[in-house]
């Protein structure tokens, strides 16, 4: 639709013009009605407009004066001018201002639908070529930028194009944002970055696809928490069955950086995999795993011991421990980040480690086939996540499903194996809420049946438990400090009032006594 304004300082005429014309089935639409030549100029100034009609003859200021001062500015606009006079030195002044049409009043019908259909199709030529204008300066725009890349050095972009205004990239400051997509394949980059175009290019500055990532550089636009999350989600809301991950480079101040920008932020979208989760990645976001060079002491490069972790994590679940099999799959994955292991083969060593931690259990627990076919079954899907973080949640899903099946038992049988994981792991810190979801209770319900069992509630049989253990260690003559830190207690006064309570002396006595 191309947008109409009516001038004419008498109402009737205004409101009648708005009416005799089917406007709509023309192609336009009047937007707006002045009631002289100061308030169309303000008007024209707040609003897009491709044609006035106007009355030669207003108060502050006339037809002829309106269209010489529009003309100073804007030469594309079209005129119809509307005058009451039969007077031939106004159409001449109207002609000489480039006038599309010149009606006497009262406008007769015809003639204004006459002059308004030739004049749309001048307007539709103009916008034909507006717009092959705009999609060779978006080409000639792509192809600057992706060669600023390519050098990879500060080049004067001049030398590459000439007018840096004409591109519409000058600026103060700019930013250079990334975007990868996820999760849809069918999805063309082309198609997607035309449709983000529309709405994104101008305001926030312009598109251009380089090594199948989708970029944005960015021109003016203040560094801020909310800028960036409007624009992910601007990108985001343009989704259905995709996911993206954002990477933003450092500010710069010449465009000549845009190559070692790129390359810097690429390095980091590569290797997202290895971030902490968040909408978007920057140049100091913060790794998962940070290397730890002393980890490497003794161990060849490259090397994961698979066997060796394997069997740590398969005592893990067989004690039910679900600290420490999360410990063993944490330090698995320090030690491949020590070692520089890519995404790709972290991912093939945590199914090599899993899949023989399930055949063990195959082996030793028959009981647990139909659960270790299930796991077994889900192990590709490790390859299918996209940070260290999801694979890691991921992993443990799997061996969670492992330690459920393996407290499937009775009440009597549960709380054997409750006891003597207490006895075997006293010296952890073992909270009855924790151990309740590892035995799969409802933890005041554990509470009630643990002390039907054994006769004591839960945090008294620990202590007693660690209390005969810390005697044992006190009578090999095992300093007071270092029993406390054996059996769990972090604090040695309050072993020493532990100890006092249940035994009926203090620690550092019954080791005298008993050395």
């Amino acid at each position: 639709m191309y947008n109409v304004l009516i001038v004419d300082d008498e109402p009737m005429i205004r409101e009648g013009m708005k009416t005799l014309i089917p406007w709509e089935e023309f192609g336009y639409q009047v937007i707006d009605t002045a009631k002289d030549g100061k308030e169309a100029l303000e008007k024209y100034r707040a609003n897009e407009i491709h044609l006035i009609i106007a009355d030669i003859r207003m108060p502050r200021m006339s037809g002829i004066e309106l269209i010489q001062t529009i003309r100073k500015e804007d030469n594309k606009v079209q005129f119809i001018i509307l005058s009451g006079y039969a007077d031939f030195e106004y159409a001449q002044k109207a002609i000489r201002e480039n006038v599309a049409g010149y009606l006497l009043k009262p406008v007769e019908e015809e003639d204004l639908m006459g002059f308004i259909q030739k004049i749309k199709v001048n307007l539709d030529k103009e916008q034909s070529v507006n717009q092959v204008r705009t999609v060779s300066l978006q080409e000639v725009r792509h192809t600057v930028l992706q060669t600023l890349i390519d050098r990879n050095e500060k080049v004067s972009i001049e030398e590459i194009y000439g007018d840096i205004s004409e591109l519409g990239l000058d600026g103060r400051f700019y930013q250079l944002a990334m975007i990868q997509l996820f999760h849809n394949t069918n999805l063309e980059l082309e198609d997607f970055r035309q449709q983000l175009a529309q709405d994104i290019e101008g305001n926030w500055g312009y598109f251009f696809i380089k090594d199948r990532n989708l970029c944005i550089l960015l021109k003016n636009i203040r560094p801020s928490l909310k800028s960036y999350n409007e624009l992910y989600d601007k990108v985001n809301s343009y989704l259905k069955n995709s996911s993206i991950v954002m990477c933003l480079s450092k500010v710069f101040d010449e465009i000549s950086s845009l190559g070692s920008e790129y390359s810097s932020t690429k390095t980091i979208l590569d290797n997202q995999f290895f971030y902490k989760e968040t909408k978007f990645l920057r140049s100091d976001s913060d790794l998962v795993f940070q290397p730890k060079e002393e980890y490497l002491q003794g161990m060849p490069l490259n090397e994961f011991p698979v066997h060796s972790y394997a069997e740590k994590l398969y005592f893990a679940l067989d004690a039910l421990n679900e600290k420490a099999m999360k410990d063993e799959i944490i330090n698995a994955a320090q030690m491949m980040i020590n070692n520089n292991h890519t995404e790709v083969k972290i991912k093939i060593n945590y199914i090599r480690l899993l899949s023989l931690v399930f055949s063990k259990c195959s082996v030793k627990k028959p009981e647990l086939g139909e659960t270790l076919s299930d796991v077994n079954a889900d192990l590709h899907k490790i390859n299918s996540k996209t940070t260290i973080k999801s694979l890691l949640e991921f992993i443990y899903s799997l061996l969670n499903k492992v330690i459920t099946s393996l407290n499937v038992g009775n009440h009597e049988d549960q709380l054997k194996k409750l006891v003597d994981f207490i006895h075997r792991n006293y010296q952890e810190n073992l909270k009855l809420e924790s151990l309740a979801r590892v035995f799969d209770y409802n933890s005041a319900y554990l509470g009630k049946i643990f002390k039907n069992h054994t006769g004591e509630y839960f945090n008294t049989y620990l202590d007693m438990v660690r209390m005969e253990n810390a005697k044992k260690l006190l009578s090999g003559g095992m300093k007071v400090y270092q029993v406390a830190e054996k059996v769990g207690y972090s604090n040695v006064d309050y072993f020493h009032n532990k100890f006092k309570k249940y035994i009926g002396m203090s620690p550092s006595n019954f080791r005298k006594e008993k050395l």
